[in-house]
């Protein structure tokens, strides 16, 4: 089992936005210093839910601030920019950081974020496999031309640099729809998990597809990395890790305001059928209903008892840990990493 640190840059604004980066960067050295493994940048815009508008600008600085944690972007929102942007900037940094980049990459699903490009959210399934296809050919390092609806290239083109690993750094998809799955299992790909949208059993019901897409296509996606995305807060005693939990409900409140059919949002199209029908619901999570939702706050006896139920009903190989919540400050955070490694993982099943 690895365990990774899971970010999204979101915060209440009670701090200056600078000092997030700086906070997290210097949260990054000490993981890596205390054992852990991976760290897993967002990609969103236009909200404090993620002020993260480029993952892999940020990796780059990320690799030169570590020497062997893994760098993931968690993800890249492909319908956004030129697929062969997005596949220099990332063989740039697995270049630069001796081969640890984890490519994670999704379609998007936030109404502002593409009205803000000015794209239709219509088009973003579209936009997304031709994506993948370009990004799986530039990485390999070779010449290569490309006609497309939404993307041509015309004279044979590769990348400089080319990314230390081979064929390419491995693919992640962020997916909670069918048709995502089908991309992820036509290409070999790892699926990043997470009981964001809905519940435990449900992201178990697309696992399931998911191996079997897979194997359909001759793949096993046992032999590949398997992540899953938990919020987690460890504090000495439950009562004391439950007064933050706040943090987490601005979080599932935030969000609601974001998706699909949110007020003043269009309602969600084909193929965000498994996205919350109706986000208000969201908007009323309740600090009991956090447990039902991916979120495991409190002691380091329940946090493992929290997660040993994860770990038993989805099987994932890579814990990835979002430890900063909300407005959680910044040594709280560091103090959780350390409980978490020093008493939670040996109470883990691995």
């Amino acid at each position: 089992m690895k365990f990774g640190l899971f970010y999204l840059f979101s915060d209440f604004g009670n701090i200056p936005q600078s000092q997030v980066y700086e906070e997290v960067l210097d949260e990054i050295e000490f993981a890596e210093s205390i054992g852990f493994d991976s760290v897993w940048l967002p990609e969103h815009h236009f909200s404090t839910y993620a002020m993260m508008g480029n993952p892999l600008t940020f990796a780059a600085a990320v690799s030169q601030r570590t020497t062997k944690m893994r760098i993931g972007t968690g993800v890249a929102l492909l319908p956004f920019q030129h697929p062969l942007r997005i596949a220099e900037d990332a063989a740039l940094v697995d270049s630069i950081s001796g081969g640890r980049l984890m490519l994670g990459v999704g379609r998007g699903y936030q109404p502002p974020e593409f009205q803000g490009f000015g794209i239709p959210q219509e088009d973003s399934s579209g936009m997304f496999q031709e994506s993948i296809e370009i990004l799986s050919r530039a990485l390999k390092g070779t010449k290569f031309t490309y006609s497309g609806k939404y993307w041509s290239i015309e004279e044979p083109t590769e990348i400089y640099p080319k990314p230390i690993q081979s064929p390419h750094p491995p693919f992640y998809i962020a997916s909670v729809t069918p048709r995502s799955l089908s991309v992820a299992a036509q290409y070999g790909m790892s699926l990043i998990r997470g009981p964001q949208f809905t519940n435990l059993e449900t992201v178990a019901a697309g696992y399931e597809t998911y191996r079997e897409l897979m194997g359909n296509n001759g793949y096993d996606p046992d032999v590949l990395d398997q992540p899953l995305s938990i919020r987690t807060y460890v504090a000495p005693t439950e009562d004391e890790a439950w007064e933050e939990a706040d943090n987490a409900v601005w979080f599932y409140r935030l969000m609601a305001t974001l998706l699909p059919g949110a007020p003043g949002r269009p309602k969600p199209m084909s193929g965000y059928e498994n996205y919350p029908q109706d986000p208000a619901i969201l908007a009323k999570t309740t600090v009991s209903d956090l447990k039902e939702r991916g979120t495991a706050f409190g002691s380091p006896e329940s946090v493992a008892e929290i997660l040993n139920t994860y770990i038993s009903r989805l099987n994932p190989s890579h814990l990835m840990l979002q430890m900063r919540i909300g407005g959680l400050e910044h040594e709280k955070v560091k103090r959780s990493m350390r409980l978490f490694i020093n008493e939670v993982v040996p109470r883990l099943i691995v």
